[in-house]
């Protein structure tokens, strides 16, 4: 202990002594790195880079997203076009649109690459081939039959229901197949693939933020409102939405945090030191997670915010303590170094404890946790240490500015008011019943996070206003994957009949059994021969073009001579349905309509742990995002572990009792656990995101817990100090942390009101259980051995 007062001592004086150069070099390095961050540090919101990129399982999944059309479409939703020119709007769109290059095609509403995306082959349970019999068997009626009027009134209406989906799907020619119109005529659709996958977020945020531009002066043209959705605006404006959050948690907290600081030390010339220090510490702890990082993912959106609370502790620590100085010793010099010499090492064991717990993240598989946990440990090193330089420099440069001052009355009357056993004990039964809510809560993990996006945002305002007129747009995008027809027929099956899923489009829609075309090859070709020559059908097949298809099917047929020749043909026409895997495996898919929304209460976690349970491998988005938060969760509780322990070791060393160290833990897994009770309460359920609050509060929980465990030595003048200090502390963290409640994003803000219903937590159980029992302790010790009780 004396050593390191020493040390400390040395490292002041040593700072008061060379304030110029050291001043210097501080700017020249927060300048630099300042650039740097605000040129090149950008946010990444695709959940894909929160998976482990080295896992197999992770690369197959994210291979799957990026290949598939499912996941790579712009829907355009054009709005007021009742009476308009419908072939010159969509006309001249596709061509703005495929000149730029972004976009790879407008797709057509005539391939089944595009149904599949509506939902519109996956809606019925049948295949195309029993649709066919079925307009066939109208056909085969016996003489007597012929008197009945309904039967034919009946054949009429198929007939005519036919004819009118040929009409509106199949049929279209030219550019009547790149959009589907609304009944009412005042609706447009169309659908664009683009070059590269929506995981690539600085692609997609380019290719959208040029066709807005573009579609400016064309809604102007026409007098029409045109909207963007699907998977690439979703990922645009979840990116879009984290860096404005970003910039706003970062200007909110910033202006919080100061005037929290005004109020609690009532100096303005303090308060530009703050400032000072806080733009410091910001910049060059952002220029060094650009240069690590390069990005910043959805986890790590809202680090700077979390830094500026966590950061800002200690210069209050040390400004409190040479503020006590100079109303102790006067205002001089020696009151700066003494200040300096009492603070360094409580603030350095927290710091310590702090930045390894966050460094204990880098062990975890899941680099949105990796990101997050060195991003924190870095920025806590940066703030102490700048705090530690600036502000005993700059109050012994301005130190003809201060004078001694009266004692805050407000700090007495908490420090009386904390005395209260009522307090205490309503403290202690609190945190108890809203920690076992909590777990309760934890137990219970919802998988369906809120959004990125906020409920107004055009995407979502696109999709609602399809759902009025289409009824809905797209589907589930699930797909099942199995090596052969037969086991996808059984697997399919196996889901209907559990109410898993309530229909499938794969290839099973179009050849009922794959493995037994060749000895069905000749029953097929002459049923279809029978077909072609149906008078009727005929009629109807030769006015929309679909005599010469079957003509083609029937020369494809003789050339089938395996099931693998089968599956070579369908794949040049529908590749979505087959998916070749990163190990280099061909599977069958089948996309799968589910008889529940899938992203409502628990259907998520309870559809794919049953797919998990049946050994079924599942693709697409959501089979993606379901295992990156298995991942997270994993990851957290391996993570907590492991801060868990280092903080005890670290608090081992500090205090040399392990029931003191031990106690301080329990209390802030308490604390943890409470605050997630009471969000629970207010309807917040633990999420992906909220979950990682608990090794955050692991990692700063300890702070004012150890700060007030040094302080008791002292007496009481100390602990008076250091109650200031760390109401002033908390109130500043609670204020950066807060800042997300006014983020847009559902998720973020969430996230805030854990994290600030925890640190109150914090200010509760420190002063009022933690506190109160620690200075009893003393107090009770000091009438024993009143030297040991001091400290000597």
């Amino acid at each position: 202990m004396q050593s390191l007062e020493q040390l400390s001592t040395r490292i002041v004086k040593y700072l008061l002594k060379n304030y110029r150069k050291v001043m210097l070099i501080l700017l020249v390095v927060a300048a630099v790195l300042g650039t740097y961050a605000l040129l090149f540090l950008r946010v990444n919101a695709d959940i894909t880079g929160l998976a482990p990129q080295e896992d197999p399982k992770f690369k197959d999944l994210i291979k799957y997203t990026s290949e598939k059309l499912t996941s790579n479409t712009l829907v355009v939703v054009l709005t007021k076009v009742k009476g308009k020119d419908h072939d010159k709007l969509a006309s001249e769109l596709k061509e703005l649109f495929e000149k730029t290059p972004y976009v790879n095609q407008a797709e057509p509403f005539d391939n089944p690459e595009t149904l599949v995306k509506y939902g519109m082959l996956s809606v019925g349970g049948g295949t195309v081939s029993e649709t066919v019999r079925y307009y066939q068997s109208l056909l085969n009626v016996e003489p007597k039959t012929l008197i009945d009027f309904r039967f034919w009134r009946n054949t009429g209406a198929a007939l005519h229901d036919m004819n009118k989906f040929l009409e509106e799907v199949v049929t279209k020619s030219g550019i009547k197949k790149y959009y589907l119109l609304s009944p009412d005529g005042d609706l447009m659709v169309m659908n664009f693939s683009m070059n590269k996958p929506m995981s690539d977020v600085k692609f997609v945020s380019e290719a959208v933020t040029t066709l807005k531009s573009i579609i400016k002066s064309f809604e102007q043209k026409y007098g029409i409102v045109i909207y963007f959705t699907g998977g690439v605006m979703g990922t645009y404006e979840s990116n879009q939405q984290a860096t404005k959050d970003f910039t706003l948690t970062s200007i909110i907290s910033l202006l919080g945090v100061l005037f929290i600081l005004l109020v609690g030390f009532g100096n303005v010339l303090e308060l530009a030191f703050f400032f000072f220090g806080l733009l410091i510490s910001m910049a060059i702890s952002m220029g060094i997670i650009a240069i690590v990082l390069r990005e910043l993912n959805i986890v790590t959106t809202f680090v700077n915010a979390m830094l500026l609370g966590l950061g800002i502790d200690y210069a209050v620590y040390i400004v409190t303590r040479i503020q006590e100085r100079f109303n102790l010793e006067g205002v001089s010099k020696e009151s700066i170094v003494h200040a300096f010499a009492e603070n360094f090492r409580p603030s350095f064991v927290s710091m310590v404890t702090t930045a390894l717990a966050f460094l204990t993240m880098v062990f975890s598989p899941s680099n949105a946790i990796k990101q997050m946990g060195l991003s924190v440990a870095i920025g806590v090193f940066i703030y102490f240490t700048v705090f530690n330089i600036v502000m005993p420099i700059a109050h012994m440069k301005f130190l003809d500015k201060f004078k001694v001052r009266q004692r805050e009355t407000y700090v007495r009357f908490v420090d009386f008011v904390r005395r209260s056993k009522l307090l205490m004990n309503i403290t202690i039964l609190g945190t108890l019943v809203l920690a076992a809510v909590g777990t309760y809560s934890i137990l219970n993990f919802s998988y369906t996070a809120s959004s990125l996006v906020s409920k107004n945002a055009e995407s979502v305002i696109a999709q609602d206003i399809v759902a009025q007129k289409f009824g809905q747009i797209g589907s589930s995008d699930v797909a099942i994957a199995e090596v052969g027809s037969e086991e996808l027929q059984k697997t399919i099956e196996k889901l209907i009949e559990k109410g898993l899923i309530s229909s499938a489009f794969s290839i099973l829609t179009f050849v009922e059994s794959p493995e037994k075309v060749t000895q069905q090859r000749s029953d097929i070709y002459v049923r279809l021969l029978e077909i072609t020559h149906i008078p009727i059908l005929e009629l109807i097949f030769r006015k929309y073009g679909l005599y010469e298809s079957f003509v083609s099917t029937l020369d494809v047929l003789k050339n089938v001579t395996t099931t693998e020749d089968l599956f070579k043909i369908m794949e040049k026409d529908i590749p979505s349905l087959f998916y070749k895997s990163i190990d280099g495996k061909n599977y069958l898919l089948a996309y799968v309509s589910l008889p529940f929304d899938l992203w409502q209460a628990d259907n998520f976690k309870r559809f794919f742990d049953s797919m998990k349970a049946l050994n079924i491998r599942t693709y697409g988005y959501s089979a993606l995002f379901y295992e990156v938060i298995n991942e997270l969760v994993r990851s957290t509780v391996l993570v907590l572990g492991f801060v868990f322990i280092v903080e005890l070791l670290v608090l081992l060393l500090d205090f040399k009792k392990f029931g003191k160290a031990f106690t301080i833990l329990v209390l802030t897994v308490l604390n943890g656990l409470a605050a997630f009770g009471f969000t629970y309460l207010l309807g917040i359920r633990a999420n992906f995101i909220t979950f990682i609050v608990l090794p955050i509060f692991l990692g700063i929980g300890v702070d004012s817990l150890v700060e007030l465990e040094h302080s008791v030595k002292y007496g009481r003048e100390s602990i008076i100090k250091t109650e200031k200090a760390i109401i002033i502390c908390i109130t500043t963290t609670v204020a950066s942390f807060g800042s997300f409640v006014l983020a847009r994003g559902q998720l973020l803000r969430e996230f805030g009101l854990v994290t600030a219903a925890g640190l109150i937590g914090t200010l509760f159980i420190s002063i009022f259980w933690y506190l109160n029992t620690a200075d009893k302790k003393w107090r009770i010790r000091a009438k024993v051995n009143p030297e040991q009780a001091s400290g000597k």
